[in-house]
């Protein structure tokens, strides 16, 4: 089998190759042939492995370079606006509660501000250099940062259990690698890598006409297995698993894969998700505990959440005059920090963030709906489906409408590795709302265009003016 795969994936790729200007692909050419071999050596399957991966990154290389963009136009500065005025008020929370976290230590709350003010600056220069970056450059590398980010998070959860130096776990899981004072939460990574490698992957399969094949869906289920084995599976972070499923399933919906094969990959992602609930005990009593079958002990964290919430009433105690960051609301500056922010600020202030939030993703869907280019439309709708789950599943944990689950807050939380990620996403976005349009383009019209990595149908209609421009001129 291996050997007849091996044989006409070189066959195919000899074709491909002579003929790139339409034909380019992230994944396997189509399999074929009239033979099988099922007791293929250890030999057979790396040669056909060498193969296939020099193939697909010779087809990479040469669609690198070959992302057709409209006319350049000033971008969306309010994203960057609302960015920075998230991560502030983030700054301003934790400061004001630092005492009550740090019990009252001042050269522990002196280094955990000076961190994460750096943070802040690294998430700004992150933010500008993303932003700066040709947006075909993402699309070349890619595969490279997807790979990398795919082995260091299973490399993690193997090298913590062996306690080898640079790794770190916690409560039976391991999910950061140490460098120096310094944490690195690979599992962030791995959410913009993904974003980044679907949106070239669906758009490049689109372009060629085989979305809908069966070796795209085998393909998207493979990634997927991947991504979320080395994450749930191996790290035990269902929090992250919960923000790559919206990724995938967002992305999956807007490139226009066929209602069947999504709605067998969404009952694909329904079934892993309740077997991972279920191998998982502390999972389990989440479950009990959001049911009310489980117990005080388990209730505990979501009871000093519901209740920072409540003492805050209409206009909160004020900032530095929180009581359950002192030792009673755990995870105060990271999962908790919204019912901190309802105590500090009220129910006013909870509603501000949420409007502040609201206005930032729905800022990103229109962005949507005035690209032209699939690839572009892929990579925002990946990040709106990131920052989306992760902005949901806080907030509804933290009013008791969903099981409570170990999920940031995004640009808000303390947390260094999401907030330069984050902003990192959020500035690849501000570098797509450059190369928007005048006006709406339908999927109609993007399906005719088919990727638009070479031609562009849309494009070569009327395209002088920009979004912005066109908005000014009435």
């Amino acid at each position: 089998m291996v050997n007849t795969w091996q044989g006409s994936y070189r066959k195919n790729y000899r074709r491909e190759a002579s003929a790139y200007h339409t034909s380019h692909s992230y994944g396997n050419p189509e399999r074929s042939g009239n033979g099988s071999n099922s007791s293929a050596s250890g030999s057979d399957i790396w040669t056909a492995a060498k193969s296939f991966a020099s193939g697909v990154w010779a087809d990479l290389r040469e669609t690198g370079n070959k992302l057709k963009l409209g006319r350049k136009h000033r971008p969306d500065y309010l994203l960057f606006i609302l960015a920075i005025g998230l991560s502030a008020l983030g700054l301003i929370i934790v400061y004001s509660i630092a005492s009550g976290v740090y019990d009252g230590d001042t050269a522990t709350i002196n280094r955990e501000m000076a961190k994460r003010i750096l943070f802040l600056i690294a998430g700004i220069i992150a933010f500008i250099v993303a932003g700066r970056i040709p947006l075909e450059k993402w699309k070349e590398w890619a595969p490279h940062l997807f790979l990398f980010a795919l082995i260091i998070c299973a490399a993690l959860p193997i090298l913590g259990k062996i306690h080898a130096p640079l790794t770190y776990c916690a409560l039976g899981a391991c999910r950061w690698y140490m460098i120096g004072p310094i944490s690195f939460q690979p599992a962030e990574l791995m959410k913009l890598a993904t974003v980044l490698f679907m949106a070239g992957y669906l758009s490049t399969r689109l372009s060629n006409g085989k979305l809908d094949d069966t070796s795209t869906l085998e393909e998207v289920i493979i990634v997927m297995v991947l991504v979320l084995g080395s994450v749930v599976g191996l790290q035990k972070d269902m929090g992250t698993g919960v923000a790559l499923l919206a990724i995938f399933l967002l992305q999956l919906y807007l490139s226009g894969m066929s209602k069947r094969r999504l709605g067998f990959i969404l009952g694909l992602m329904i079934v892993g998700f309740i077997l991972m609930i279920i191998v998982a005990p502390h999972r389990m009593e989440r479950i009990l505990t959001f049911t009310k079958s489980g117990n005080s002990d388990t209730d505990y964290h979501i009871n000093q959440a519901m209740i920072a919430l409540g003492s805050g009433g209409l206009f909160g105690r004020g900032l530095g005059q929180s009581v359950q960051a002192f030792g009673w609301l755990p995870e105060a500056v990271n999962d908790s920090i919204f019912a901190i922010i309802g105590e500090s600020l009220g129910f006013v202030g909870t509603v501000g963030l949420i409007i502040a939030f609201g206005v930032l993703i729905f800022r990103m869907l229109e962005r949507i709906n005035y690209l032209d280019n699939m690839y572009l439309r892929l990579i925002v709708a990946g990040v709106v489906g990131w920052f989306t789950a992760h902005v949901l599943a806080n907030t509804m944990a933290m009013t008791r409408l969903i099981p409570l689950t170990g999920i940031t807050l995004p640009l808000v939380s303390s947390g260094g590795t999401s907030l330069v990620f984050v902003m990192t996403a959020l500035g690849i976005v501000f570098a797509v709302s450059r190369y928007t349009t005048h006006r709406y383009v339908s999927e109609d019209e993007i399906m005719k265009g088919a990727g638009q990595d070479e031609t562009n149908s849309v494009r070569g209609r009327r395209q002088r003016r920009s979004h912005y421009t066109y908005s000014r001129s009435n």
